[in-house]
């Protein structure tokens, strides 16, 4: 039942590594999900050589050792896709210290089949030494999960600051519901290992479920992982603008500052209409103003009371209000009409303007006569 789980879990895994280790761009990203993939094909090779030629292999240690790197690149991937200017630094080493520790007591104790075993206590056939290493491993999986959780749900809060629009590629979803889906696989596997170690002899292995985990992850992250894309663009010099005032202090804009930078913010929006363009960024708003983007955020927040994923929809809205009534759009659809103001999907529009209407879009448009 295991076997053909990890055959197909070593195909996907090294394929899905090689798709995106040629990806180009080349992206950090890139490299680290690249790395965890290999590596995931590595232990999945490493646990065949076990299931199948267990009499000729001399050491299994690195095999057990591999799940110490699953939990840093899982927090180390998170991390760079949700900078705006990611980085490797050579303390994100420290990540691997237990994997690079244990890796090393394991050819330090290494052994031939027909000597007297010296193993270390980790590797060690006993009830104990297992409950120690299955601790070991789940506690690593479990810290790195939570962190990277963490990660995730800020940065959703944090991009209604930069983005007007919603999409997977900006929130992550995809990689929260994998990270969750994969914890939950080891979290049976420690499971179904703590009783069959203390209570009962299950009738199957119960690596399956890390395994059938992993080899569900390879294929997801392949896929998504390939079609992700940076979040944020590139930087550009910010120039400090001139509406008017003194100069801005890292501290924040004087009360009057702000209030001219929010004139100029819905003086822009009443005449160039940028929140029509669907996938309309902070960024874009700010180099058109000439202003940093913290300085729009703070006049956002201070001025209009709104951050700017509120402000732009609040705005398409409106425009849809005002067209979805005025006869010239009578034949047109009430989604088109919405995808022309903006939205990007029914989905994201049937939310908004509920929110911010208190109406559904079929009340609203049957309180003003149209019937779709």
């Amino acid at each position: 039942m295991l076997e053909p789980v990890l055959y197909i879990g070593i195909a996907q895994s090294i394929f899905g590594g090689l798709v995106i280790a040629t990806r180009r761009p080349q992206s950090l990203a890139d490299r680290y999900l690249s790395a965890w993939l290999f590596l995931i094909g590595l232990e999945m090779i490493l646990a065949l050589l076990q299931l199948t030629w267990l009499d000729h292999l001399p050491y299994q240690i690195p095999f057990l050792v591999v799940p110490f790197v699953y939990g840093p690149f899982l927090y180390l991937y998170v991390r760079t896709l949700i900078s705006e200017a990611p980085r490797w630094r050579w303390w994100d080493l420290l990540h691997f210290g237990p994997f690079i520790l244990f890796l090393g007591l394991a050819f330090l104790f290494r052994t031939s089949p027909d000597e007297s075993v010296r193993l270390p206590i980790w590797a060690h056939p006993t009830r104990i030494a297992r409950i120690i290493y299955e601790l070991l491993i789940f506690c690593s999986f479990t810290t790195y999960s939570a962190l990277s959780y963490i990660l995730l749900t800020h940065h959703r809060k944090v991009i209604r600051e930069e983005f007007s629009y919603s999409s997977s590629k900006i929130t992550l979803t995809w990689l929260l519901f994998i990270s969750i889906t994969v914890y939950a696989s080891y979290a049976l596997t420690f499971l179904s290992s703590g009783i069959q170690m203390l209570v009962i002899k299950l009738p199957f292995d119960p690596k399956i479920f890390s395994f059938t985990g992993l080899t569900l992850f390879s294929y997801a992250f392949s896929f998504y992982g390939h079609r992700q894309a940076g979040i944020y663009r590139e930087k550009s010099p910010e120039k400090t603008p001139d509406i008017g005032t003194s100069k801005y202090a890292k501290s924040g804009l004087h009360p009057e500052d702000l209030r001219r930078l929010a004139q100029a913010m819905d003086t822009l929006m009443e005449t160039r209409q940028l929140y029509l363009h669907p996938e309309l960024s902070l960024a874009e708003v700010a180099e058109e103003l000439q202003v940093p983007r913290h300085h729009l955020t703070q006049a956002l927040n201070t001025e209009i009371g709104r951050n700017f994923y509120t402000y732009i929809n609040e705005l398409r809205v409106k425009i849809f209000m005002e067209k979805v009534v005025d006869p010239r759009n009578k034949d047109y659809t009430f989604l088109s009409i919405a995808y022309d103001c903006g939205f990007n999907s029914k989905s994201t529009f049937n939310s908004v303007f509920k929110r911010i209407t208190g109406f559904t879009p079929s009340e609203y448009l049957k309180s003003v006569g149209r019937i779709e």
